[in-house]
C-alpha cells in the first residue's frame, strides 16, 4: 500500500493498517463520487438522492428509520424521499408487523428492475475499474462483503 505522496512513494512490504485501508477505499470513493453520480444521473430519470436509496433498500427491507441512519439523513428527508418512490412506484411502505410505529419500506419490480439496470452498465463503474480482471473484481467483491456483514453486525 502506497502511504506517501508520489514524490515520496514507498511500497511497504507489511501489511497495510485497517485505518490505511479505509483512507485508500474512503479516498477512491470520494474522489469519484461526482463522476459516477453524474452517469447514474443519465442512466435513471430520478435524483440520486432517490437512486442511492432504492439501492440500499434493494439489499433488503428496512424500516424508514433504519433507512434515514443508513443514508445519514434526518427522518423528514427521509420521508419526503419513500413518498417520492413511493409515488414512482418503485417502493412500497407497509406497517411494521409487530411494531405500528415503525413502516417497513420493500423494493418492487419495478424498483429492482432500475438498480439491476444500473449494476449491469458497466459504463456507470469508474475507469479505474477496467485494470481489474474477473478474478480480482470476485476477489474484491468477497472482501467487500465480508466488510458489509461486518458493519451490520
Amino acid at each position: 500500500m502506497r502511504t506517501t505522496d508520489s514524490r515520496h512513494r514507498a511500497h511497504t512490504v507489511a501489511t497495510p493498517t485497517a485505518t490505511e485501508l479505509w483512507f485508500a477505499m474512503n479516498s477512491l470513493v470520494r474522489d469519484h463520487a461526482v463522476e459516477s453520480r453524474a452517469r447514474i444521473d443519465a442512466r435513471v430519470d430520478m435524483p440520486f438522492s432517490r437512486f442511492r436509496a432504492l439501492r440500499r433498500i434493494a439489499v433488503r427491507d428496512m424500516t424508514q428509520s433504519d433507512l434515514a441512519r443508513r443514508l445519514g439523513i434526518d427522518a423528514p428527508a427521509t420521508s419526503g424521499i419513500v413518498n417520492d418512490l413511493v409515488d414512482r412506484g418503485l417502493v412500497t411502505r407497509e406497517p411494521h408487523p409487530t411494531d405500528r410505529r415503525y413502516k417497513v419500506v420493500t423494493i418492487t419490480d419495478e424498483g429492482r428492475r432500475i438498480v439491476d439496470s444500473v449494476i449491469a452498465d458497466p459504463a456507470i463503474a469508474p475507469t479505474m475499474f477496467a485494470t481489474l480482471d474477473d478474478a480480482q473484481r470476485r476477489d474484491l467483491g468477497f472482501l467487500l462483503d465480508a466488510l458489509r456483514e461486518a458493519a451490520e453486525s
